[in-house]
């Protein structure tokens, strides 16, 4: 998969956000981000741009650009994800590239099934979980994590992922898991983003060895995230520079 195949859109500030489905005319913008990628304070060079559109008879699309190619990793993340007017998730479209890898795939979701299909370096593999109504969902990613924020409960959530361990066959792989979410205090915040002052809570997501804080806004969109490094002691984090709502 070549850059030069990916559309893009440039912006005010530079970088150019690329995507798999370019923006309609009908759709009318209601949000827009950059998150930008420290360790331990550093820039790493990683960006991460987002979009969120409002379609036809009321849904949503959301776009990411998780583009690491300044970045050690040099990875890229693409997704263009079609949500109903409650954001149940209705389709998703992926693509990674980076360590010798080009993955490409589409997830279709009902109440209570996820089919689709991914190539990894040209090679198709077909994907089929069933699932419990309410299940959660999200895309490895800052933003794609923060739709987990609305677990119905603490603990023991299910929830459904793309395998974020990059190298194999199953790279973004559809992937089942438990995960708990949990307020890490009980009232609201203020935290400067973008420079704008907003009422902010940290919220803890654990699943599998995972751990990450996501600072999410009164709207439950995430504008911060934390990622601590147990190889290290490093700390990863991804903090809105850009943001944005029409």
């Amino acid at each position: 998969m070549k850059n030069s195949l990916i559309p893009q859109i440039r912006c005010s500030h530079g970088f150019e956000m690329r995507f798999i489905v370019k923006e309609q005319d009908y759709e009318k913008p209601i949000g827009a981000g950059l998150m930008r990628y420290e360790l331990d304070g550093v820039p790493t060079g990683a960006v991460e741009h987002w979009r969120l559109t409002q379609a036809t008879e009321g849904y949503e699309v959301l776009r990411v650009d998780l583009d690491a190619r300044e970045a050690a990793s040099g990875h890229s993340y693409l997704y263009h994800l079609v949500r109903q007017a409650d954001g149940a998730p209705e389709r998703l479209a992926y693509r990674f590239w980076g360590d010798g890898l080009q993955v490409e795939g589409t997830l279709l979701f009902s109440e209570t099934n996820i089919t689709g299909t991914r190539a990894v370096n040209g090679r198709t593999y077909h994907e089929d979980l069933d699932i419990e109504p309410g299940t959660i969902f999200w895309f490895p990613s800052a933003i794609g994590l923060g739709l987990a924020l609305k677990a119905k409960k603490v603990t023991g959530n299910t929830a459904v992922t793309l395998n974020g361990k990059i190298g194999g066959e199953d790279t973004l792989a559809l992937q089942q898991v438990s995960v708990d979410v949990f307020f890490m205090i009980t009232d609201t915040k203020p935290m400067e983003v973008a420079g704008k002052t907003l009422e902010t809570v940290p919220t803890m997501v654990r699943w599998n060895d995972n751990q990450r804080i996501v600072v999410r806004d009164e709207n439950y969109w995430p504008v911060a995230m934390q990622r601590p490094s147990y190889a290290d002691g490093k700390l990863l984090s991804a903090t809105e520079s850009r943001y944005i709502w029409y």
